[in-house]
């Protein structure tokens, strides 16, 4: 009997230990270009953080959009893994990147676009990278414009131009904000 009230004991202060680690496991904050956001409450789940609109309260939302704009970015790549490792510590945790043009895929084959969201904004920051003759990527467009129309191509003009285009085809001139 003795053994079982141990061992009953015993269980119950493991669960209790892991339903402690568990409540200490929620995210108050991530952490972004080497800065601290505090969340607007404490998230358990990585999704819950993601699928939450008002995951940053109006002032971390301030913090995070000047950080976005201001945070360097190339100018040049040696490698497609290179940008992808630029992009990836431009984009904010839980946020999007995406890539829209695909190197060598579409309408102009030496052209890429690729954005990361900005929280809280309804902006994105748009970067279109051209390969060079050497096999680098050189930044040719960095900007943050509206998310919607949302930019999904860009293709150089019968003048050289850079033209943004949006899912039908649409030519945008993007309104940097």
């Amino acid at each position: 009997m003795r053994v079982v009230q141990i061992a009953v004991a015993l269980m119950l202060t493991v669960v209790s230990l892991a339903q402690a680690h568990a409540a200490e496991a929620q995210a108050t904050f991530v952490e972004y270009q080497g800065q601290r956001f505090d969340l607007s409450k404490a998230y358990q789940d990585l999704h819950d953080y993601k699928n939450d609109q008002a995951n940053l309260t109006p002032a971390q939302v301030q913090r995070v959009e000047s950080l976005m704009r201001s945070a360097k970015f190339g100018p040049r790549f040696k490698t497609g893994e290179d940008l992808d490792a630029a992009l990836s510590t431009l984009e904010f945790p839980g946020y999007g990147l995406y890539y829209a043009n695909q190197l060598g895929a579409h309408v102009d084959p030496k052209l890429e676009l690729a954005y990361v969201e900005v929280p809280g904004r309804s902006l994105n920051r748009y970067v279109a990278v051209e390969r060079q003759a050497d096999g680098s990527l050189l930044v040719v467009a960095d900007f943050v414009a509206a998310a919607e129309p949302e930019i999904t191509r860009v293709k150089r003009g019968v003048d050289g131009a850079l033209e943004f285009h949006q899912r039908n085809g649409s030519v945008i001139v993007p309104a940097h904000r």
